[in-house]
Formats: structure tokens, sequence, C-alpha cells
């Protein structure tokens, strides 16, 4: 058999050193790796699929980029077409695609234009990587955990048929044999082994050889060490090359079996899905910089730039994604590294907030600079029409025809001032603002629409009503039953869901990859205190439900029980329901002192649950679930498995049985019986231990990580909503995390001076689609001219089309690729598009 080495390292940007340690070592690899490369003992070096440790690296030596960029030209050295290599569950299917525009992007400067899907390292895989490729031209993938008993080759597609042949490394990435000290004799032996397990699972007559390791510079004298060990080895003849040479090999090969869906299968290696919830603090963090900087600040940025009505900001733009993308590496995001590096995450989101929150001051000012003084202009970053509750900060008075409730006073200056170029702001320029709660109704999708003096309401709000235990609109009620319970009911539906959302506290003695099960452990159960009305408005009404639970202060390892000393630990739950709106919205806050704990919120159904329905990376995604299953049953883990959990990842959302529900950043749902959970707190205090009940191996060095046992206080925020299919709640999930910027007018004319208003100067249509089918995942502006990107998904599995429209001068649609190429010279289409069934799509709007 044939085997083709490639000479890599796997480089974890940061894990169990901080980013500037491991920099450090990154230097001294580079040189070694040049050096080898010169003195002809390597063809070519994999530097990981990635661009931005590079970009680290010319940060201290760009003396070196002219030296590197012709070893890249001549294929000597081998980056991208990453940025970073990610978490593929944990962020966004925009933040990955944009993760991919910026990897070649950057490859390609630096002479590189050959790319390969390179995952060697992803705690298991999503189902849309092939999409993502394939946008990109990418046709191969190398890969290795959660493919489970595949063959070494096999055809990889989503939803849309879309597909790469994907090379999965049986046995990892990481054989270093060849740099240890020992002699050939041993060195081929032991290589022998490791081929002789791959070789049963191969499809082709090639195996692809990964030679290098985590943080590992490139192998000493390698094309000798190569012929060598062929010398000794009858069964096996080796070339030393790269990862084309071998796509080159197998491309001809016919018949490899198929597969389609996500890889989330640890029968053979281990996806380590505790990090799912492992310091949810970051995954909440994220969650919160990723849609404001992705969904409402990058396209109404763009929208007001294609306007003509601010200044380019693509460079501030471009910086802040990657920002955002430094922290999305696997040790990063999965919250698995040391506490120093940990530390340096929420910075990395506050400095992307800063940044999206600039840019909303900024266009909003703008826009208010174009509206008369006496309306309120709105804007929805939506692809649905929104009638509701907006949130509304001005230091003007509102017109009494407008439906509204107060929230609170704060002193600030005025964005105009604060924004003037030519002075500072003085203390005598702070004002006083009053921010509100203001009903507005059929706000258009991807518009600014113009409240005037004028406006009046179709029909006037439904009061929501709040008393007791009972909080209600016209929609929907949610009743506090005797023991803290919840039953909602959705008239619309006319549906009830009792016995919801209560906490379960249980010991976890696992680290920071894998939740691990205390054997006898008797899971607690939060008990009911009190409600308490704090809010009663007609707008909005919240009404506090407080729960208490004695949770053990740490785990025993002596006596290998939970401890006897524990903390009275009081939850309390505002639950707000607003007027119109069919969800009820949940902020839950706690202080957590104990350590070794996991705590979920469940929610009872009616049935077992055998099928969920989850927020994809791109879409939704159904996954089947035995709700009998029980860790505990099956423990301990023979050595060398991980055990599987019913537990999985989500984007935004989940829904069964006729409920969703919405989270901000709570990444891991899990099904027990009848009951959905969410995981809101996992508390650990090792990196990795030596073995588990239900991991028996090392997944990393045994170190102690006291940050992940996450002390202090917590807020999650989350939502429940009666929906009939779950693609429903992509406009609740929307309109939870926010997708509403408003302001009141600050132009002294009378007119409103808006150009080219469409229905009599009150809405501006920015670009608008009329396909409830078809969701908006991406705006942004064309890096290439004068226009807008948006990227389009049909949602059903039907064939669907959409009709655009615009006030904004906008001269040819066409639809491009992932680096937003027109697909052909041709390519120009009419506003009438056609998608197939769950087809993303890549348009680009010029001007």
């Amino acid at each position: 058999m044939k085997v083709i080495a490639y000479n890599h390292t796997h480089w974890d940007r940061e894990w169990y050193k901080t980013f500037q340690e491991f920099r450090l070592r990154f230097v001294e690899v580079m040189n070694l790796i040049i050096q080898e490369i010169q003195n002809e003992n390597i063809d070519c070096f994999y530097l990981d699929g990635q661009t931005v440790i590079l970009e680290d690296y010319f940060e201290l030596y760009p003396e070196n980029k002219v030296l590197i960029k012709d070893l890249i030209a001549k294929s000597k050295i081998i980056i991208g077409p990453w940025y970073a290599l990610a978490d593929e569950f944990l962020i966004s299917g925009e933040s990955l695609f944009r993760n991919m525009l910026i990897g070649v992007k950057q490859a390609q400067k630096l002479g590189c234009n050959k790319f390969i899907g390179y995952l060697p390292d992803s705690f298991g895989h999503s189902s849309e990587i092939p999409r993502i490729l394939s946008a990109f031209g990418i046709k191969n993938a190398v890969l290795w955990r959660g493919a489970g008993n595949q063959k070494s080759e096999f055809v990889w597609s989503c939803e849309d048929n879309s597909f790469v042949i994907a090379t999965y490394l049986i046995e990892g990435y990481f054989q270093n044999i060849l740099h240890f000290d020992i002699s050939i004799e041993e060195k081929a032996e032991k290589l022998k082994e490791f081929l002789d397990k791959i070789k049963e699972y191969s499809a082709t007559d090639y195996i692809l050889l990964p030679v290098g390791g985590d943080h590992l510079g490139s192998v000493l004298g390698l094309k000798n060490q190569l012929k060598d060990i062929g010398n000794k080895l009858n069964d096996y003849s080796f070339e030393s090359g790269g990862v084309f040479e071998y796509i080159e090999k197998i491309k001809n090969f016919t018949g490899l079996a198929e597969f389609k869906g996500e890889l989330r299968d640890n029968s053979r290696n281990p996806i380590l899905p505790g990090t799912l919830s492992t310091r949810l603090y970051l995954k909440q963090e994220n969650a919160v910089s990723t849609w404001k900087l992705s969904k409402v600040a990058e396209p109404f940025y763009s929208y007001l730039q294609a306007a003509g009505f601010v200044t380019a900001r693509n460079n501030e733009l471009e910086y802040a994604w990657k920002m955002l993308l430094k922290n999305h590496p696997h040790d990063s995001i999965c919250g698995c590294s040391i506490d120093e590096v940990h530390d340096e995450m929420p910075p990395r989101f506050a400095q992307v907030n800063q940044i999206t929150d600039g840019l909303i001051l900024r266009g909003q000012n703008a826009v208010s600079q174009l509206v008369n003084k006496d309306s309120i202009w709105v804007y929805n970053a939506s692809d649905y029409k929104f009638t509701g509750i907006i949130s509304l900060k001005t230091n003007k008075n509102l017109s009494d025809n407008l439906e509204k409730q107060f929230i609170k006073s704060t002193r600030e200056f005025p964005k105009e001032i604060l924004l003037d170029t030519q002075r500072p702001p003085f203390s005598e320029d702070i004002e006083e603002f009053k921010e509100y709660f203001v009903y507005v109704e059929n706000i258009a999708p991807h518009s600014i629409n113009i409240i005037g003096e004028d406006s009046k309401y179709s029909k006037q709000p439904d009061a929501v009503e709040i008393q007791g235990n009972c909080i209600k609109n016209s929609r929907i009620k949610i009743d506090v039953n005797s023991d803290g319970t919840l039953k909602l009911t959705d008239f619309e539906l006319n549906k009830e869901f009792d016995g919801l959302h209560y906490f379960y506290d249980r010991a976890d003695i696992g680290d920071t990859y894998n939740y691990s099960p205390l054997e006898h452990d008797k899971p607690l159960k939060s008990k009911f205190i009190k409600t308490e009305i704090i809010e009663n408005g007609k707008l909005r009404s919240t009404l506090r439900i407080y729960y208490e639970l004695d949770i053990p202060a740490y785990f025993d390892e002596v006596e290998n029980r939970r401890s006897l000393e524990t903390y009275k630990t009081i939850i309390t739950t505002d639950i707000s329901v607003t007027s119109g709106s069919k969800r009820a919205e949940f902020n839950t806050s706690w202080e957590n002192k104990s350590k070794d704990h996991i705590l979920q919120i469940k929610f009872a159904f009616n049935e077992k649950i055998t099928e969920t329905f989850a927020e994809n990376t791109f879409g939704i995604i159904k996954r089947e679930f035995d709700p009998d299953y029980s860790l505990k049953e099956n423990m301990p883990i023979p050595k060398g498995l991980e055990l599987k959990t019913n537990t999985a990842p989500m984007q935004r959302f989940v829904w069964t049985q006729g409920l969703g529900v919405i989270t901000e950043g709570l990444s891991e749902y899990g099904v027990s019986g009848n009951k959905l959970y969410i995981t809101a707190l996992r508390a650990v205090g090792k990196l990795s231990k030596l073995s588990l009940n239900t991991r028996n191996f090392p997944a990393g060095p045994p170190l102690d990580t006291n940050g992940a046992q996450c002390l202090g206080k917590h807020t999650v925020r989350y939502a429940i909503c009666a929906a009939e299919t779950p693609v429903e709640l992509f406009k609740e999930s929307d309109e939870f995390l926010g997708n509403i910027i408003a302001d009141v007018g600050n132009n002294n004319d009378s007119y409103c001076d808006i150009s080219n208003l469409s229905n009599d100067g009150k809405m501006l249509k920015l670009v608008q689609h009329d396909n409830v089918n078809i969701y908006t995942y991406a705006i942004k502006l064309y890096e290439k001219g004068d226009g807008v990107i948006l990227r389009l998904m049909n949602l059903s599995g039907e064939e669907q089309k959409v009709s655009m429209g615009t006030d904004l001068s906008f001269s040819s649609y066409a639809e491009v690729n992932g680096m937003e190429k027109k697909l052909s010279e041709s390519a120009q289409i009419e506003k009438e598009l056609v998608f197939k069934s769950y087809e993303l799509k890549t348009i680009l709007l010029e001007k």
C-alpha cells in the first residue's frame, strides 16, 4: 500500500499555555521549518490550515514576510483556507463563513491558491461544512473526530446536496514517531502498527500519513527517514509530499461510501461534548457579540453606506470580525484552556462590542440628522414585519400619540455632540435621557420606518395583565403552579404546556472536556419560595419567582461523595410578557458558591422525547434520541473510549412537541425521558483528568482550572414559545435577541429629507424579499466594489421563489461564490430568485 506523508504542525493558538507563550514557540518552530525546507529535507510543510498564526508571526518578524511569501508561492509552505481553526458548533454559520473568507483572502495575498477543508481537531463536525467548503470551490476535506466507523475516504454531503470528498484521519493527526530519538528499527515497527490500523478502514490504495502533532516543528531529515523506514517495511511504500499530492492520487477512485449530516459519532474518537457547557459565560458573551456584529451593526451600517448616508467603515468591520474570530478556536470558545487564556477572551468580546456600538451610534446619528425632530425612526434588521414594543432612549419629549411605558432616566452626552470632531464634549453638555418602551406596529423588514406626529395605530395595543401568580397578554398566559413549575397557555393555538421550568443540580466530577456524574448521587430539585410582581406595565409586566437550592460546596474525593457542607442558593427568575408577543422571556440570576456540579433548567412534556429540531449552523437539524438512555447505566467506559451522551449543541433554539426554547448563548440541550433540559452552569476544576467514568483517557494535561468552577454571579436569558413548526422560531429568536434600532429625529426642517423615500415618506425600503421561507444570514458590504452582499437560505425542503425590492439605487443582482466572485460573466439574475430546497445563496447587489 502506498503512503503519502505530509509534515505538519497542529497549532492551538492558546491552550495549556498562553497565546504569547505559544507565539514565542511558534517563532522557533517557524524558523526550523524554513531551515528544513532550505536544506531540502522536506518537500513542503502544512501550516495547520489557518492564517492567523502567520499574522501573529509577522507582527514580531515583518522582515521575514518576503521569504515566507516566496516559500508559499513555491508550495513549500501550505496555508489556509481558515483564518483560525474554530469549533463548528459553538459559533454561528456566518462566523464560519467569514472565517474562511478572511482566511482565503489572506492566504491568496501571501501566494497560496490551493485549498482543502482542513479540520484536524474540531470536536465533531457540523453538517453544514460541505456547504461552506463548496461555496469557496473546495472539493476535499481532511478531518478526524466524529466520523465513527466511516472508511478513510467517503463522500460527505449536506441537505442541499453540496458535497466534498472527506479523508478521515482514522488514528488522528498526531503521528510524531519520526520526531522520537529512537532507532530506525523501532520507528519502523511503531509506524507499521499505526498504518495497520488505518489500512483496515482504507477505501483506496493510498494512506494519508500525518507526520507531526501539537506545537511540533518539522521532522529533521524527513525524506531520509521515510526512505530508511520504507526499506524495512515490505507492505508499505512511502512518498514524502503533501496533502494535494494525496488528493490527486485518490480523485479517480469511485464507489466511495456516502454520508449526509453531522459527524458527532464518538464510537472511535472522542468529541469531548462537555465543552458545549464548559465556561458558559464565554458562550453567552460570544452570542451577544456575534449577534450585534453580524445581524445588527454590519447590516445597518452597510445599508447606510450603500445609501450614501455614512462614510466607509470596511476596515473597522473586518477588524471586529477578526477580533471575534480569535475567540473561536476550539480550545478557546470551548472553555478547555488554562484560566489565563480565558481571562483574555472577555476583553476581545468587549472590543468587538465597542466597535459595533460605535458604528451603531454613528449610524443612528446619521439617520437622525435626516429625520424630522418630531418623528421617531425605526430600523428593522429582521426578515419579518414587526409589531410590538421597542426600547427608545431620548432627551426629547415624545408625542402623546405614542403608547409608551417609562423605564428609567440616565444622564449622558447627546450623540451629535459626542461625535462632533470639531469640539470636545463639556460637562455642561450632559443632558437627561429617558428610556421608554414604545409600542409600534407593522414595521417593515430591512427598512427604516418613520413614525410621525400624525401616525395612528390601527388598533390599540392589548394591555399586559399581571396579578398573583399569573401574567398574560392577548396571546399567551403564564401560571405559576404551587410547586414553582409553570403552565404556558397559547390562546391562538389552543395549547397548554404544564410542568415547565424547574432547576436540577447534580454532582459533576468531570473536567473541562467531559461531564461525569457521581455514581450514587441524588439530583437536587429546586424548591419554590414565592412570587413577586416587580413590573406592572401596560406594555410589559414582569413576575419574579424565587427558588431555593442547598448545593453541596464541593466534591469530597476522599469520601467519594458531595460534601456535607452546603450553600443555600437563591435563584430568581424574572418572567416578562410584552404586549402582542407570543414569547415568555426569562432572566434568571443566582450566585454560584459551589464547585463540581451542573445546574440545568428542565421542561416536562406529556410524552417521552424521541426527536428534537434545533437551529443548526445553517437552517434546522433534526436529531433522534433514546429517551431512556442513561450515562450511569453505561459507566464505566472501557479504556480509550468516550461514552455517548443525550446532549447536543444548538445555535439559538430547540423545538419538540410544539414548544420551543430560545436561549442567548446557552448552547447545550439534552433529553431525559419526557424532560428537555438546558444547561445553565457547569462547574469543574481540572483542564483534564487522567480518566473519568465517561472518558477513560486524558484529553489534555491535568492542570487546575479554578476559573472553570464559574464561582460568582450569573445571569442567563432564554424564552419559551409555542410554535406549530420549528421554522417559526427564527422570527421569535430574532426578536428575542433584538433586531430593532430606533431613535428620535434631529432635523429641524418640516420635511423628512431621506432620499428615495417611498410610501408617502414613511419608509425607506433597504432590501426586502417576500418569502417567509427565506432567511437572511448576512448583509455586508461588497469588498470589490460599490454594492451589498446578501446571504440567504431556503429553510424549506421545497423550491422557493423570491422577489427582491429596494429603494436604493442598485442596478443589478448577481449570484456570487464565497469569495464574492460572480459565478459566470453572465451571472446577472432577475430580481426574482429561485432557491432549491435548503439552498444557501450569496447575492451581490451592485450600484
